[in-house]
Parts: C-alpha cells; sequence; structure tokens
C-alpha cells in the first residue's frame, strides 16, 4: 500500500466537504482566468496553461449544480495528476487528512438512475460527511466523447 493511499485533500464547495485522495493532486494553484473552449458543457470554464501544458478547468460548483456566488480569493483550482489533465475549480482549501480504510464508508446509492459515479466514498470530516471524489469521473459519461475531442486537438497544438 502506498504511502499516499490513506491521505486526502480537503475542500469545499457550497459549503460542502469533499476530499481528493493525494496521488490524485499535482498542483494546487490560485483561480485564474480560463480560456472559453466551444462545444464544452456548461460546466467547464476553460482551460488554462500550466508548466506548457494545457489543463481543462471543470467549475465544481456548476458541475455539482449549486448556486453561483460571487468570486473570492480563497477559489483555487486542484490541478489533477490523471490523464485527462483536469483542474478542479473549488471554494477553499481546507487541509489534509489521514484515514485509515476502516474510517471510510461506501458512496451513498441512492438509486440506479441518481448515482454519482464520481463519488468513492464518505467519511465523517469534523462531524459532518465528506464525500471522496474520483477527479476523471466528474466528467459526465455523455460529455466524454467532447472531452477527448478537445484533449487531442490540444496534443495537436
Amino acid at each position: 500500500m502506498e504511502e499516499s493511499n490513506n491521505k486526502y485533500l480537503i475542500f469545499t464547495v457550497d459549503d460542502k466537504t469533499f476530499a481528493m485522495g493525494f496521488s490524485d493532486v499535482r498542483l494546487i494553484v490560485p483561480r485564474q482566468n480560463a480560456s472559453e473552449v466551444p462545444d464544452l458543457p456548461d460546466y467547464v470554464e476553460g482551460t488554462i496553461v500550466n508548466d506548457g501544458v494545457t489543463i481543462t478547468v471543470i467549475d465544481l460548483r456548476k458541475r455539482f449544480g449549486y448556486p453561483r456566488r460571487m468570486r473570492t480569493d480563497r477559489e483555487c483550482i486542484i490541478i489533477c495528476d490523471t490523464e485527462k489533465r483536469l483542474g478542479l475549480l473549488c471554494d477553499n482549501i481546507t487541509g489534509f487528512v489521514e484515514k485509515s480504510q476502516e474510517e471510510i464508508q461506501p458512496p451513498p446509492d441512492v438509486n440506479d438512475e441518481v448515482n454519482p459515479r464520481f463519488i468513492s466514498g464518505t467519511f465523517l470530516h469534523e462531524d459532518k460527511p465528506c464525500f471522496i471524489i474520483t477527479p476523471d469521473l466528474v466528467i459526465r459519461p455523455d460529455d466524454e466523447e467532447k472531452f477527448a475531442a478537445a484533449a487531442d486537438a490540444a496534443k495537436d497544438q
């Protein structure tokens, strides 16, 4: 078992707590203006360039259906260490925690139609539920082809 498998980055979106495994985090950067990309889903903020690599930024507030709010200086982009070159825009990074496998509960299972595939588990953090997300799975399944086409276009540049 890799040492980072039980460490999680904690962040908030609309005052709800989420976590992502350290192994999925490459870098955290302050929010920056993203370049809009035509024909991508509305929850895509656009793209940024980091170390010469084009990163597609997903606004988690929009993706999760939470209301818009004023921008703050606490917002940041979590650049993911995944194949899809994603950055996840969140409201705030609050820290990190270590959790044993025994502390991780299965994801909520509402029904077959409403089962957020990107949530891989939950745990309690400060007496509130914290949802562990899998970055590559935040993309809606019916949007996968659009992301693949955008990634191919970025590679050709």
